[in-house]
């Protein structure tokens, strides 16, 4: 073997040793001597979770309890890929309620959504006073019952994450490094709505895509559809509808409908454009109605459309009168049309020679 081959066998082994090394390891022990932590000793707070890459989380969380999860990525591979692509995805999706998401990088403590909300009449929200995060959802009441996504440079291997509620709600929490398998809805999620006749609405929507393309592809776009009642109104733009009827997460869309209302694959429901079309049967007239599309790809990631909401409005012509009455109206007009038949006749006659 020639020196310059040894020396490479040696830099890699040199290099793997710590890496192998911190794969065996158990995450940091917790702080026990309640110091520069003890926010982690809260009653509030709950024990740490471990999420793995590509999973999905389903939880109820009480008002003012925080979960608390920690995630650590030593793939050799995902570490390798170009900085464009070397990111990380972390999705809170709120299904019903408020959640709000905080994360810190690298080294603990977890953060501490305490220092920075306090709920209650005298409460208050300060987001420059969150400690231990270096990034978190709006607090401050703007986005109330809004989803968090981040997508963030996977610039180290371990993440301390907290999820705070700000009333009893339920949440789904995906955190994913293989940023190619996860699907985003194309046209910036917009759906739009058109009736075709009276009790049928065609959806169309843009194609989802992957960013890098080529880790997967769209396997199915699942349909729903729900009749909303007239108290059914948005209490903030960046909300669809409300914090107890959340209707543009995936499993928001699952908790306030029985089931979807068709699903459609990408082949038969896209043109070569991109663009895609569903037909919704059954719509009662002049009456409400919220549609949304979920994107699911082959690798079981799914990610939902923003939504549309859509009052059907199709006039229906209807006789109103009985038809004796129709007949004489009939004569009637029949009688003036051609009298104005008969004077245009006489004038053209009087002036037009």
């Amino acid at each position: 073997m020639s020196s310059k081959g040894a020396l490479c066998i040696a830099v890699f082994v040199c290099c793997s040793l710590p890496l192998h090394f911190a794969q065996t390891q158990a995450p940091a022990p917790a702080d026990t001597d309640g110091g520069v932590c003890k926010h982690e000793k809260y009653p509030e707070m709950s024990g740490s979770i471990e999420i793995r890459d590509g999973e999905t989380i389903y939880r109820d969380v009480q008002m003012n309890d925080t979960h608390r999860y920690f995630y650590r990525n030593f793939n050799v591979t995902t570490m390798g890929q170009p900085d464009i692509y070397r990111k990380l995805i972390i999705n809170l999706e709120p299904c019903r309620g408020v959640v709000y998401l905080f994360v810190r990088k690298t080294r603990r403590c977890y953060p501490n959504p305490y220092s920075c909300i306090s709920l209650g009449a005298d409460g208050f929200r300060d987001p420059s006073a969150c400690e231990w995060s270096h990034f978190h959802s709006v607090i401050d009441g703007r986005r109330v019952g809004a989803p968090t996504f981040f997508e963030v440079p996977l610039s180290t291997t371990k993440w301390f994450i907290a999820i705070f509620a700000a009333e009893k709600s339920s949440y789904t929490l995906t955190i994913v490094a293989d940023i190619g398998s996860f699907p985003r809805p194309g046209g910036l999620g917009k759906i739009d709505a058109m009736q075709l006749r009276e009790l049928q609405v065609q959806l169309q929507w843009k194609h989802a895509g992957f960013i890098p393309e080529g880790i997967t592809q769209v396997k199915t776009y699942w349909i729903y559809s729900s009749l909303l009642l007239e108290s059914d109104n948005r209490t903030n733009m960046a909300v669809f509808l409300r914090p107890a009827k959340i209707m543009n997460t995936v499993c928001g869309l699952k908790n306030n409908t029985d089931k979807h209302y068709s699903m459609a694959l990408p082949g038969a429901a896209c043109d070569a454009n991109g663009t895609c079309n569903a037909t919704i049967d059954g719509v009662i007239t002049d009456k409400r109605y919220v549609f949304n599309i979920v994107v699911e790809s082959e690798r079981g990631m799914m990610r939902a459309y923003s939504g549309i909401i859509m009052r059907s409005d199709w006039e229906v012509v209807r006789q109103a009168t009985s038809d004796k009455t129709l007949r004489v109206v009939g004569v009637v007009a029949g009688s003036v049309l051609a009298m104005v038949v008969i004077v245009y006749v006489l004038m053209l006659k009087l002036y037009g020679g």
